[in-house]
């Protein structure tokens, strides 16, 4: 876990892709794309189930162990509205009545194309903390003091290990006064990142949360 206790809200990068805003005790995730695979399989692509199980158990478990007073999904909550489906919408709900804690969704542009979100959950244009602005697209982040914690461009850093060989890994970024965070879904993809002047890339490290040396990208 890194610890941010100036500029970010006292925000604690997690391994398992999330922040944690340790004055609000918010737990704040990303691009999670519930239904992505349900999708998939509505267009005749046969996927095999089980990820959004997966997504809500982890999310739940990191929850109740830090634990949070409430959970902020900073957009892609949903991937489609084909994929929320009746079976999605009853696992959702069991989610909510068992982790007992306010779940927020800022919305993801995934999910303004859902008519109407399951289980009466609605949506906001961006939620603020403190000093830190929560939105979706990082391309929205306004100049002024107000700080902004993202998602959307779903990270991924790129490290050389060899001459033609590399590892790939999902990555938070800082950029500018905005930490992106990584796809918190275990059925999405990633966009490898290529590094601004003043950048600073972390990636999850087995239990741990390192930063990456310049040198390294």
């Amino acid at each position: 876990m890194i610890l941010f206790p100036d500029t970010l809200h006292e925000t604690m990068l997690l391994p398992e892709g999330a922040a944690f805003l340790t004055k609000s005790s918010s737990l704040v995730i990303a691009d999670v794309h519930l239904g992505k695979s349900a999708t998939f399989r509505a267009h005749g692509l046969p996927v095999p189930e089980g990820d959004t199980a997966r997504d809500l158990e982890r999310m739940r478990q990191l929850a109740e162990r830090l634990p949070a007073g409430e959970i902020i999904v900073a957009g892609d909550l949903f991937h489609a509205a084909a994929g929320v489906s009746d079976e999605l919408s009853g696992m959702l709900s069991s989610f909510m009545s068992q982790i007992g804690i306010p779940v927020h969704l800022v919305s993801g542009n995934h999910d303004a194309k859902i008519r109407e979100l399951p289980c009466g959950m609605e949506s906001h244009p961006f939620m603020d903390r403190g000093n830190l602005r929560i939105i979706h697209d990082p391309d929205d982040a306004e100049t002024g003091p107000l700080l902004h914690l993202a998602g959307h461009w779903h990270p991924v850093a790129k490290i050389r290990d060899g001459k033609r060989t590399s590892l790939r890994l999902p990555a938070f970024l800082l950029r500018q006064g905005t930490l992106v965070l990584p796809a918190f879904g275990s059925f999405t993809g990633g966009a490898v990142i290529h590094p601004d002047k003043g950048d600073r890339i972390f990636v999850p490290m087995r239990d741990q949360v390192i930063e990456v040396p310049d040198g390294l990208l």
